[in-house]
Formats: C-alpha cells, structure tokens, sequence
C-alpha cells in the first residue's frame, strides 16, 4: 500500500490510535506479569540445576515481553494502515484501501465501513468535480462578463467576457484589486442598475448584478456585466433588416415594369407627331404629365429604396490607425453652414490615433452635424477629451423633441429629415466599440450628442 504525502498532519484519530497501542502494550505486560511470577516461581521451586532454572526464566520472559511486543506492533500497524488511509482521504486521495488481516470479524467490519466510506467520498468528489467543470464551462461560454472577487476586493475569476472588458490576460487581472482594474465604482454602484461606463475594451450601457457568497468561511462577491443596449440594438436592428429586405424586395419589383412603361408611352407619345389629328394637343400635354408624374415618382423611389436599404446591410468597417484630430479638423469645411468651432479639454494635441474606418468615422459626424444643421442648432460647438476618449457635439436649437424615439429608423420631427441619420451614427459608433447618447443641454436650450470610445480601439 503506498504512502501518503509528508506533509499532511495526522489528526486526533491518529493520536488516538497510537496512544492505543501503547496502552495494549502496557495491558500486555500488566496481565502477563502474575502469569510471569507464577510461572517463575513454579520452576523456582523445581529441583533443577540452577542454569536450567534460569534458562526457563528466561525462555518465559522473552515469552511474556515478546507477545507484549508483538501485540503493539500489531495494532501500531493498524494504527499505520487507519492512518496512510484517512490521510489520503484528507489530502483528496480515494485511490487506497484499507485491508486488514485478522482471525476476527471486527477488523474486516472496521476495513468494510472505512472502504464504503471512501467510496462515497470519491463518488462525491467526482460528483463535485463534474460540476465545478460544468459551472466553469458555462461561466466562460457566457456573453455576460462575470467577475469574482474576494473579501479583500481582489480579482479571483474572470472569464473571457470579462477578460475582453478589462483588455488584459488573465496573468494580468487574477489577484488585482478593483481599484487597479477601475471596477471600484461598479462594486459601489446599485446592484440592478442600468449604468453608462466606458471600459478599456468597450462602452455604452450595463447592467449589474451581484451576488454575496461564501468560500471556506470567507466571504466572495460576485460581479455580473451584461452589455444590456448591445442584445436591444441587435434585436431591434435585425427586425428591421427583416422588414426592409421585404420593402426592397416589393418596390423593386413594382418599380421595374413602372419605368419601363413609362418609357414605353413616352416614346410613342413622341412618335404621334403634330400632324396626327385624332389626339388633341390638350390630351397629349394631360399624358404627358402624367407620364412625367410616373416617372419622377419611379426615379425617387428607387433614390429611396437605394438610399434606405443601407441600414439592411451590416457595416464592414476597415480599419486602420489614422489620425483624428486631422479628421475633426477638416469638418469646419465640409459643412460650413454648421459653423462649427471645435475646443479641446486641456492642451491641444498635435495627433489623436484612432483605429477604425476614417470613411464611416467622417459619415457619422456628418450624420451629426446635419442632424444638429437641420434642428436650427447653428453655429454648432465639438469638444473633445482625450483621455477616456470622449467628443461632445453642442447645438443651439429647440431640443429633444420626442427622445424615445431617436433611434427608431425613419422616425423625424425635421420636414426635410429621413429618420436614418442617427440610426447609422449610432452602428457606426458601436462598430467603433463605443457609444452615442443624445440628451438635453443642462446651460442651455439645444441638446448634446455625446461619443464615448474605448481605448485602445484595437
């Protein structure tokens, strides 16, 4: 039977069993002892020779300490057997067995009940064990970014969803406090909050939950992150994908045979000729302007239908590292009705790298611009921070008329509006890994349009 580790320390039942066999020892020598002096003085008392008296003595002597010898040996082997075995159970060890050997049937009961108990405990373990690889498997498939920390506020599990959030390897995180991951203000915030945070790895808007539980006596905390506005966009986004390709689909094909018989009559129209009497000059200038009513609404339904179906197709941004502040920069010129002033927390930097698409990124602060143009929002006001990235757009014009409805694709309260602007704005900022809110002014009338973006990007 193999041995256990070293290192683990005996515990009381050990104690006992060796203070046992030491007591058997003690009992041995006690109970013999009388036979021993009844023995001796037997042979004493025997008219022998003096060394066949002593040998007697001596062969009953070696008798009485030997079996007092043999009868601790015994039972500090059982003692050993007990031991090697509950210090393998205790140190997670179920491979060992216990088997005695004796002409009783105690000692096989004894065997008996410590192997069924060793079994159950492995079959537990295993039990335990399946399940801690289940809970595992789980916590690191899930899209929610799961935190655990301990007593002290230290990191102690991460899965990859929350790996991703923090932008480190697990080397990096595991054993951090909160403070120094910047989670410190999520484990103050309200437990079932809605909350607008920019992590290393993304922004926008999360939901918290937490859970209190206990490890050894120790008390653990639970952090959950879900990233609540991505799982509505996508949703929301999907269903309309669903209702335009429909649209497309239906308007295409009445669009085809609407233009081209419009082209038709026109042609023939024009091959009459002035000297044709049977149709009136009244009738072909009626025809004719219906016909161009056809296909002046036929060319504008398909600008729609081309324009509108781009919020079907998902956006495949390519990105690079370019420079932003070049790119804010140039806006004063490509609308020079916005009136646009452009001011910076701090210093000024001479580059600001981004990594992203420069065609989708200028697209979204036109989109924004136009948006804060059409809102009678002139002159417009752009401000930017560098560290955490955040650039705020200003307007000066009659605010947020209905907010629930902003994103809601070709919804607008503007006459001239389509309702798609700010849709597209807010994929691109998410494609970005960030994040765009609109909300209204607190030093004034007008509202702000509010880009967060994590970085790095990459």
């Amino acid at each position: 039977m193999s041995t256990a580790s070293e290192g683990v320390t005996p515990g009381l039942a050990l104690a006992a069993g060796r203070g046992f066999a030491g007591q058997l020892r003690r009992a041995a020598l006690i109970g013999g002892a009388p036979a021993w002096a009844l023995v001796c003085l037997l042979v004493w008392q025997q008219t022998w020779l003096i060394y066949p008296k002593l040998l007697c003595i001596a062969l009953c002597s070696l008798a009485w300490l030997g079996t007092a010898a043999w009868l601790h040996a015994r039972a500090e082997h059982q003692r050993r057997l007990l031991g090697h075995v509950i210090e393998a159970m205790a140190s997670g060890d179920y491979s060992q067995r216990l088997r005695l050997q004796g002409g009783s049937a105690e000692p096989d009961e004894l065997a008996t009940q410590l192997n069924t108990l060793v079994d159950s405990l492995h079959r537990q373990r295993l039990q335990s064990l399946a399940a801690e690889r289940l809970a595992e498997n789980v916590v690191q498939t899930l899209d929610v970014a799961v935190f655990a920390f301990d007593a002290q506020q230290r990191l102690q599990l991460a899965n990859p969803s929350a790996l991703g959030l923090l932008q480190r390897r697990r080397e990096q995180a595991i054993g951090r406090s909160a403070t120094e991951l910047g989670l410190d203000e999520l484990l103050g915030a309200d437990p079932e909050a809605l909350r607008e945070q920019v992590f290393p790895g993304a922004a926008g808007l999360w939901r918290l939950r937490q859970h209190h539980y206990e490890v050894e006596g120790q008390a653990r905390r639970l952090l959950f992150v879900s990233d609540l506005k991505q799982v509505l966009r996508s949703e929301e986004l999907q269903a309309w994908q669903r209702l335009l390709r429909v649209l497309s689909h239906e308007v295409n094909n009445s669009l085809a045979p609407i233009a081209s018989l419009s082209d038709t009559l026109q042609r023939r129209l024009e091959a009459l000729g002035p000297e044709t009497s049977e149709p009136s000059a009244d009738w072909r200038a009626e025809q004719a302007e219906a016909l161009s009513l056809i296909h002046e609404r036929a060319r504008h339904l398909a600008d729609f239908v081309r324009r509108h179906a781009q919020l079907a197709r998902p956006l495949e941004p390519r990105k690079r590292v370019f420079d932003l502040l070049a790119l804010l920069r140039r806006l004063p010129a490509l609308l020079p009705q916005a009136q646009l002033t452009l001011e910076f927390d701090g210093s000024m930097p001479e580059a600001l790298e981004f990594y992203g698409d420069p065609g989708l990124m200028e697209q979204l602060f036109i989109n924004l611009l136009k948006n804060g143009i059409e809102a009678g929002g002139a002159p417009l006001q752009l401000r930017l921070q560098a560290e955490p990235l955040q650039i705020t757009l200003l307007d000066r014009g009659c605010g947020l008329a209905n907010p629930a409805n902003l994103f809601v694709p070709y919804y607008t309260t503007k006459p001239q509006g389509s309702g798609i602007g700010l849709v597209l704005a807010r994929q691109i900022a998410e494609c970005h890994q960030g994040s765009l809110q609109l909300q209204a002014r607190s030093d004034g009338p007008g509202c702000q349009a509010q880009l967060r973006f994590a970085r790095p990007q990459g």
